[in-house]
């Protein structure tokens, strides 16, 4: 791993205005949760997004979420912080540099970079001296669909009982529309994440203003599309998808349905139909976002495993490297992850963690 010379800084508010651009233009291509609109997000759950320039052999734009606690700070890089893999070795120099700077209080820095997990790159990034944590993004383990090939050849691709449904529901008259956003749609939206798994609705679902916020920054960056579909049954959609196109990747990141379909294969169609619309607008990978890991596919029991039976006819499950800790502080990483963690967990009732 390269260990030339990084240097750390804080953004500048010209480069905070201009933000979303410059998160684009970082080598891996720019991660929606490196975005204005994530920071917008985080803000609710008492997150404090730091805008950070790292510069070396490359420049990047990288927002670090904060999390204050009595042990000093801590920061996550979701999905990041965007460089290059094998820069990630300099850049854990450039933090443990800036003690006296822009990390000033820091006792620890999360990583997420978005590469496929291997022994080889875990090794890597232990050199560094980062060591693996915890799973944090959904989409860590994710089917990954190739949009850069031409339509038919990217529909041949899939699993075969995968084209024999969309094409049930286009024979069978099922409607997909794209919707414009707004309180109805959102609202509408809500309410059918809730009728998923038997009534059940999403695992770790949280409450609709949470998701409105995420759904409006989203739709104010110009990134968050709505689809909902329509087998004639119901009043009103029988399915819906939110999904979000930043940089080269669109994100399939909610859902919902009637269980009590008139016609199969509708949830299937929505999301061919938003592939087609975001290769036509230059995105180059479709994410259906979440997964059990591979090695839980099959295992009934893991809480996605109803979401992976309906992702996987897209194509195999891709495992990603999990966060990585870089610690700057022992003593203040210590403290935090025995004493203060668990109170954290238990006071904001989040069991997946605090990010």
């Amino acid at each position: 791993m390269a260990s030339t010379r990084w240097t750390l800084r804080d953004a500048t508010a010209a480069e905070i205005a201009d933000w979303d651009a410059l998160v684009l233009q970082n080598p891996d291509g720019g991660q929606w949760t490196q975005s204005a609109a994530y920071a917008t997000l985080k803000r609710t759950e008492r997150l404090h997004p730091r805008h950070l320039v790292l510069e070396g052999p490359e420049t990047v734009h990288a927002l670090a979420l904060e999390h204050r606690s009595l042990a000093g700070r801590f920061w996550y890089f979701a999905t990041g912080p965007g460089a290059s893999f094998e820069q990630l070795g300099g850049i854990a120099d450039a933090f443990r540099a800036a003690r006296d700077g822009a990390a000033k209080g820091v006792f620890a820095v999360k990583v997420e970079p978005f590469v496929v997990d291997t022994p080889e790159h875990r090794a890597v990034l232990e050199t560094a001296g980062y060591r693996a944590a915890n799973a944090i993004q959904q989409n860590t383990h994710t089917v990954l669909v190739d949009l850069t090939p031409d339509v038919e050849t990217i529909f041949a691709g899939f699993k075969k009982s995968l084209r024999n449904h969309i094409r049930y529901a286009e024979r069978n008259g099922y409607r997909v529309e794209k919707v414009e956003p707004g309180e109805d749609t959102y609202r509408t939206m809500h309410q059918l994440m809730q009728t998923v798994s038997g009534g059940k609705g999403v695992e770790g679902m949280k409450p609709y203003e949470y998701y409105r916020t995420l759904w409006s920054a989203a739709v104010a960056q110009g990134s968050g599309h709505f689809w909902f579909g329509y087998d004639g049954a119901h009043d009103g959609p029988q399915a819906s998808a939110f999904m979000i196109r930043f940089g080269r990747y669109a994100l399939a990141k909610d859902g919902g349905s009637v269980p009590d379909r008139a016609i199969r294969g509708g949830a299937h169609l929505i999301r061919w139909r938003a592939m087609q619309w975001f290769k036509e607008q230059g995105a180059e990978v479709y994410d259906a976002y979440a997964t059990p890991p591979s090695w839980l596919a099959d295992d009934p029991s893991h809480r996605l495993h109803g979401p992976g039976v309906f992702k996987r006819v897209f194509g195999p499950i891709v495992d990603h490297l999990p966060s990585h800790d870089l610690v700057l502080d022992a003593r203040r990483y210590r403290l935090f992850l025995r004493l203060l963690l668990p109170i954290e967990r238990r006071v904001r009732r989040r069991p997946f963690g605090i990010w």
